[in-house]
């Protein structure tokens, strides 16, 4: 069943207030069966470029405005798609590193099932610093910096000289020794 973002919807739904119709009477203006109109707007059916052209006239937006901001909308959930794709296969990679550098040593493998805080947790620990920017590709810095802070920093000296590392080479925290020792005893 095809999926469309909701902007060409809100769009045709605003139009259909500003003129004060119905879902019904746009079907019947555009001589199209009510139960369509109510898929396209319910999100479970594209708009035929025939019907496209049809909404427009009966809308009152220059020809082709309907499946422009159709094909927007779809063009930016196939981005979308690849974007998650491309994460996915950042992410295996990523974890297929951490393996290669000794960790998840109890896994036969790489694991499928591990939550993104460990996955940063494990990269943290076990990557070289030339390594670190597969990090920032599939996580934003805030939530690098905050795994880094509840899961390494707070364990204190047992991890001091990487966390040392990680805050001048990895966050550019000007005063290291300061900011490590204030999260620590948190």
């Amino acid at each position: 069943m095809p999926h469309m973002e909701r902007t060409v919807v809100n769009t045709i739904q605003s139009r259909i207030a500003e003129l004060g119709i119905s879902q019904t009477e746009l079907a019947a203006r555009c001589g199209e069966h009510a139960q369509t109109i109510s898929a396209i707007m319910r999100g479970r059916r594209d708009i035929p470029i025939a019907l496209s052209v049809k909404m427009d006239a009966v809308l009152g937006f220059p020809a082709g405005t309907v499946a422009q901001i159709q094909t927007k909308d779809l063009v930016s959930k196939e981005m979308e798609h690849i974007h998650l794709v491309e994460l996915k296969d950042s992410r295996q990679e990523l974890l297929r590193m951490i393996k290669d550098a000794g960790g998840f040593w109890s896994y036969s493998g790489i694991p499928e099932h591990i939550d993104d805080d460990s996955a940063i947790e494990a990269a943290l620990v076990h990557l070289d610093l030339e390594e670190m920017p597969s990090l920032f590709r599939i996580w934003s810095r805030a939530h690098i910096k905050r795994v880094w802070k509840e899961r390494l920093v707070s364990q204190g000296r047992r991890m001091g000289i990487l966390n040392y590392i990680l805050a001048v080479k990895v966050f550019e925290i000007k005063n290291p020794d300061k900011y490590i020792t204030r999260y620590a005893k948190q």
